[in-house]
C-alpha cells in the first residue's frame, strides 16, 4: 500500500476504534475484568487515556490486581509533564501501590496527584495514607527539631508534604476533633497549631488541661517539652479566667519559682477565694518535694511580710 493507502486504511479504522472504546468505557453491572479499559492505556489520543484512567480510578479496588501489570505504563503516564492526566494516573497507580500493602510508593504517587488526593474521602486507602504521610512527617520535624537544637541546617521538608498534612489539621478543625489535631500538632512539633486548636476549641480551659497533661505524657523530648508549656503559659496568662494553679504548675517543670512568687503575692493581696487559691498552690509546691524550688520562693522579696 502507498501513503495514500495507509492514510485511508487508518482513517476505516477510527469507527471501530471509537466503537470499542465505547464498550470499554460502558459501566455493565458487575464487570467481571478490567481487560478493555486498561488496552486504551495503549492508545496515542489523550483523551482516550485519561478516560480510561478515569473509569480505572472507579473500579481500582476491584480490580486493582489486574492494573498492577499496568503499573509502569501508568507511571510513565504521570511522569510525562505534557500528560493532561498526570495527577490521575499518579492517584490511580497510588491506590494500586496501597493494595500491593507498598506504602512509601504509595505515599510517593498520593503526593503527586495533588488535589486529587482528596481527604474528604473517608476511605481505607485515604487514612491509610494519611497516617504514612504524618508518620513521614513527624520523623523529618523531629530530626529538624534535633538539628536546630545542635545548630544544623534543617532537611527540607516536601511542600507536597507539608499541604496533605494542613489539609488534615484544617479537616481536625472543620470537624471540631480539636483534640485530635491538638495530638497530631504535638507529633509533628507545631507550636503554631497547637495554639490555634486551643484557641478555636469552645472549652479553652479543658484544652490546655489536655494539651498539659499530653505534653507531659506524651512527649520525649525535653527541650520540646518545654517550649510546649511556654506556649502554654502565653495563652494561660491571656485568658479572662486564668488557671493560677496549672499555670503554677507549668513554671514548676520550668524551674521558674520567682514566676510562682509573683503569682502567690498577687492571689494574696485579693479576696477570700484568691488567699484559698494561693494557699492550695503553696501546698502543691511543697507536694512536688522540690525544696531548692520552695527555697526560692520562700527567699523572694516579694514575699516578706
Amino acid at each position: 500500500l502507498g501513503p495514500s493507502s495507509r492514510a485511508r486504511a487508518r482513517r476505516a479504522r477510527r469507527p471501530d476504534a471509537a466503537m470499542a472504546a465505547a464498550v470499554a468505557l460502558a459501566r455493565p453491572a458487575g464487570a467481571a475484568s478490567a481487560a478493555g479499559v486498561l488496552s486504551l492505556l495503549e492508545e496515542q489520543e489523550n483523551q482516550l487515556r485519561v478516560a480510561a484512567l478515569e473509569r480505572l480510578n472507579e473500579v481500582v479496588d476491584q480490580f486493582w490486581h489486574e492494573i498492577a501489570d499496568y503499573l509502569t505504563d501508568i507511571e510513565s503516564l504521570y511522569e510525562d509533564a505534557s500528560f493532561p492526566g498526570r495527577q490521575l494516573a499518579a492517584l490511580v497507580a497510588s491506590k494500586v501501590f496501597y493494595h500491593l500493602e507498598e506504602y512509601e510508593d504509595a505515599l510517593r504517587l498520593a503526593l503527586g496527584a495533588g488535589q486529587l488526593f482528596d481527604l474528604s474521602h473517608r476511605s481505607e486507602y485515604v487514612e491509610k495514607i494519611v497516617a504514612v504521610a504524618i508518620d513521614e512527617y513527624v520523623k523529618l520535624r523531629t530530626n529538624n527539631f534535633e538539628n536546630e537544637l545542635k545548630k544544623k541546617d534543617p532537611v527540607a521538608i516536601d511542600d507536597r508534604l507539608e499541604d496533605v498534612v494542613k489539609r488534615m489539621f484544617d479537616r481536625c478543625l472543620e470537624d471540631k476533633a480539636f483534640k485530635q489535631g491538638l495530638g497530631m500538632a504535638l507529633e509533628t512539633r507545631r507550636l503554631d497549631i497547637i495554639k490555634t486548636f486551643i484557641t478555636a476549641s469552645d472549652d479553652a480551659p479543658g484544652m490546655l488541661q489536655y494539651a498539659q497533661t499530653s505534653a507531659m505524657t506524651m512527649l520525649t523530648s525535653k527541650a520540646f517539652r518545654e517550649r510546649v508549656l511556654r506556649t502554654l503559659v502565653e495563652i494561660y496568662t491571656s485568658t479572662k479566667d486564668v488557671n493560677y494553679t496549672a499555670l503554677c504548675q507549668c513554671y514548676f517543670i520550668l524551674n521558674e519559682p520567682l514566676e510562682v512568687a509573683k503569682i502567690l503575692k498577687d492571689l494574696l493581696g485579693r479576696d477570700k477565694e484568691g488567699c484559698c487559691t494561693a494557699y492550695q498552690i503553696a501546698f502543691d509546691v511543697v507536694d512536688n518535694e522540690n525544696q531548692h524550688f520552695c527555697n526560692v520562693i520562700l527567699k523572694s522579696p516579694l514575699l516578706k511580710l
